[in-house]
């Protein structure tokens, strides 16, 4: 479904997995047309759909902006480059040999969310390398009609992460570099995946949006957020992981006991009367402790080596 959010900027519920409320897409209209984000391969119908409806023909999108090349974010890529073929596809330099070739990043994907979940994401498909363009730190994308996108090199939740600033506004349209809050579970919840998370790198990133004094968030996970204190939640949030992650690793503690315990404190924040939490959520904890233990084992394995 694509909402309208102002005379430029639409959200698309990308129905991730038959589910409303999960993964966001953003388009965004000038004389030309880009659209940040696009959900997973199985979205992509929705996503091509929902286009149509707002006038986006088979010649009227110009750019595919993936913010970075996790699944959920650009597993549609490949299917809507091939639909919309005057489309520049955009991403970090990292992220270009993986939109054009996915084998690396599904066999990756593979080892973390086993063959049965991703069978339901679906399958990206590859990139002719001459549609694709790495897009620099802090590189324009002028759209034309007071319509300009610049792109902010965002780190951490990824080596390949980039959030653009929709100049005119001072929207951010941030990927992942923000803590998740989806609408049927308002607990803001860091997202801390393998393989390339880095805990310094993210709030880094963090204190670069800060500087921009955003005027709201257009979140990927999920929509659009005015709450000034987003940023400094997450990484109050990202610091609170730190410190209780590493002591349960300290401890002993198997990733699997760290992620249950994660989960059951989110429910606890988000439902004190007991009820559980979306499944999707637990999943994403669950991936994202992994990610955490990997950071810090890695961190403290650097720290021997120049100790």
């Amino acid at each position: 479904m694509l909402t309208r959010l102002d005379e430029h900027v639409s959200i698309i519920d990308t129905m991730a997995l038959g589910r409303p409320g999960v993964v966001a897409a953003y388009l965004l209209s000038g004389k030309d047309a880009a659209l940040v984000d696009m959900g997973y391969g199985s979205s992509a119908d929705i996503v091509i759909n929902d286009l149509e409806e707002a006038g986006v023909d088979a010649d009227g999108l110009d750019y595919l902006l993936p913010t970075h090349v996790h699944l959920d974010h650009c597993g549609s890529c490949g299917t809507l480059a091939q639909k919309f073929a005057r489309a520049s596809v955009r991403t970090h330099p990292k992220g270009e040999p993986h939109l054009a070739d996915p084998s690396k990043l599904l066999e990756g994907a593979g080892k973390i969310f086993g063959a049965e979940q991703m069978s339901r994401y679906g399958k990206p498909q590859p990139i002719q390398t001459s549609r694709l363009h790495a897009i620099l730190d802090d590189e324009e994308i002028a759209l034309g009609n007071g319509v300009t996108l610049r792109c902010i090199w965002t780190p951490g939740h990824a080596s390949h992460h980039v959030a653009y600033l929709l100049e005119e506004t001072d929207a951010v349209l941030t990927g992942d570099s923000v803590g998740v809050t989806y609408p049927d579970f308002p607990v803001l919840t860091p997202t801390t995946p393998p393989t390339s998370f880095n805990l310094q790198l993210a709030i880094d990133s963090l204190e670069k949006l800060r500087k921009l004094a955003p005027s709201e968030l257009l979140t990927p996970h999920f929509g659009v957020r005015t709450n000034g204190n987003v940023i400094d939640e997450t990484v109050q949030a990202l610091k609170r992981w730190e410190v209780r992650i590493g002591k349960m690793a300290r401890d002993g503690l198997t990733q699997d006991e760290i992620a249950r315990y994660l989960i059951e404190d989110t429910a606890r924040r988000g439902n004190p009367s007991g009820d559980t939490m979306p499944d999707y959520l637990a999943l994403s904890i669950k991936i994202s402790t992994f990610g955490f233990v990997r950071y810090l084992k890695n961190s403290s394995q650097g720290m021997a080596e120049t100790s």
